[in-house]
């Protein structure tokens, strides 16, 4: 049975529960007891039935569109689990439930309810000691009010303070992608962001992360509630990230979004916190952990790991956006499953739904879109070629059936549902290269544990204009001297055989005096 605090309206649960624990609703007396003990009584609730033989009592839930959301995500049928899980599923269930009962506090109760990292205050450095001052934006009474209600409640939680700062941005509302007419308290801190001083801290390469998952077979992909919010700002500085309303100013005590230097300085935290307990099976992009492991069990010891760290370092995770113990699961556009990655469904979908582009600036968008998933897709430079002709200097937009027919081929390649293997590195690599007169490529295979060569992953370029120039034999160098380049995190230190299908390539292994751009490729 849970216990369900402060929802409205009250509810009741059923029948599998209430026969498991011997509990007893007596609507006639208000009373719930189990094994003839009084567990509660309620003064305010209507019986919804006089009859008093429990195997007949008709339970109901009351209409009710919001519950309150802890409760809600922490009942068993809220946690997400393999698929291929049988005849242990009980048991594992069991083991989620067990988990998240056990790390409690490591749940965030409400967007307010966040935690703060056992850090150093962080600085907030500015190129001028000239204060931003700029008055606030005009509001409709229904913003205000809104504004009001959430400057309360962040008053509340302690993450603002009033302020008589010389410093002020102006405040807006923005609606909330995911979560419907909902709205989100934005800062205007452009004309700040303009004085930041900017921070060198690298951010994370997602081919390299997703290196990191190639061994997996288990995913949990964790949430930090409200991530921003768990850096404290040093006193120092915190009347440099002031927002002015209608009704006052107010100072942010812990580190806001839209601040320039804000991904930068949470993302080396949360590195280097993962850094400092030596975790090898969990990796972060911002606000997105992922725990990966080769076995169930294995998982569960690794997630237990991570809540601990996460109760030590006062960090609060959002319960609804936390997805456990899944052999296939969504990162950062991906879909990664066991050793192959695909791109995301949803990503895939908006593409595919995209209309030929009627100018440059729609191209652009569209060239944007495919290009994220540029790898793969086979000879993606040849494809668009076509297209990049009408983005060159003082060309006419004229959209024709060669346009059309390399849109439809790139849309096609990706509705398709490409999938890759991730890079082994216990596993022999195999460049296949090939040239042509716009362009060169490459593909990047591992064999399986059958020795079917499956792909990596695809790269292509079109060809600068001196290399127009070369012969074939020069291209088709070219393209294993760019497939080295490209693909050299995967080959270096490592053994690896080069595919073409240009005979006359070995003379580079018997020439004696290599000129010129033999010189280049044969080194």
């Amino acid at each position: 049975m849970y216990v369900l605090h402060h929802t409205l309206p009250y509810i009741i649960l059923g029948m599998p529960e209430l026969s498991k624990y011997d509990i007893t609703i007596d609507c006639s007396k208000q009373k719930i007891c189990q094994n003839g003990k009084i567990l509660n009584k309620s003064q305010n609730d209507k019986s919804h039935s006089n009859d008093k033989n429990k195997q007949n009592i008709s339970l109901h839930i009351s209409e009710c569109k919001q519950i309150n959301s802890h409760c809600s995500q922490t009942t068993e049928d809220q946690v997400n689990l393999p698929q291929s899980v049988t005849e242990n599923k009980c048991e594992l269930r069991k083991e989620v439930k067990d988990i998240i009962k056990n790390f409690d506090s490591v749940f965030s109760k409400d967007k307010y309810d966040v935690g703060a990292l056992r850090v150093e205050p962080q600085r907030i450095v500015l190129n001028s000691d000239l204060p931003v001052s700029l008055r606030p934006y005009r509001t409709s009474p229904v913003e205000e009010q809104e504004i009001k209600s959430q400057v309360e409640k962040l008053l509340q939680a302690g993450l603002i303070k009033e302020s008589n700062s010389p410093y002020s941005s102006p405040v807006t509302l923005a609606f909330k992608r995911d979560e419907g007419k909902k709205t989100r308290l934005c800062i205007d801190f452009r004309k700040l962001n303009a004085l930041c001083k900017s921070d060198s801290e690298p951010l994370p390469l997602m081919d390299s992360l997703l290196d990191k998952l190639s061994k997996a077979k288990i995913f949990s992909s964790l949430d930090l509630a409200s991530g921003y919010w768990h850096v404290p700002i040093h006193p120092k500085d915190t009347e440099k990230l002031t927002f002015c309303t209608n009704f006052g100013l107010y100072e942010w005590c812990r580190l806001p979004f839209g601040i320039k230097v804000a991904p930068a300085i949470f993302n080396r935290l949360i590195r280097r916190i993962l850094t400092k307990y030596k975790i090898d099976f969990a990796c972060n992009y911002f606000d997105d952990i992922i725990v990966y492991s080769s076995s169930e069990l294995e998982h569960w010891k690794h997630l237990k790991t991570i809540f601990e760290i996460c109760e030590k370092e006062n960090i609060k995770l959002k319960l609804s956006k936390c997805v456990f113990a899944q052999t296939k699961i969504s990162f950062l556009g991906y879909e990664i499953e066991q050793g192959k990655v695909s791109p995301n469904n949803a990503n895939i979908e908006t593409i595919k739904k995209l209309q030929p582009p009627t100018n440059v600036k729609e191209l652009q968008r569209f060239l944007g879109s495919v290009n994220v998933y540029n790898k793969f897709i086979p000879q993606y430079a040849k494809l668009r070629y076509p297209l990049n002709q009408l983005l060159k200097k003082d060309v006419k937009f004229n959209w024709t059936n060669e346009c059309q027919d390399a849109f439809d081929k790139l849309k096609e390649t990706l509705t398709t549902k490409p999938v890759l293997n991730l890079y082994n590195p216990d596993v022999t690599c195999h460049v296949f290269v090939d040239a042509s007169q716009k362009s060169v490529g490459a593909v990047l295979k591992q064999p399986d544990a059958s020795d079917v060569l499956h792909p990596i992953a695809y790269h292509s370029r079109t060809l600068r204009d001196y290399e127009k120039n070369y012969s074939i034999t020069e291209l088709e160098c070219l393209a294993i001297v760019d497939a080295l380049d490209k693909f050299y995190y995967y080959l270096h230190g490592q053994k690896f055989v080069i595919h073409t299908d240009h005979a006359a390539l070995v003379w580079l292994k018997n020439v004696k005096n290599l000129r010129g751009r033999g010189y280049s490729a044969g080194h």
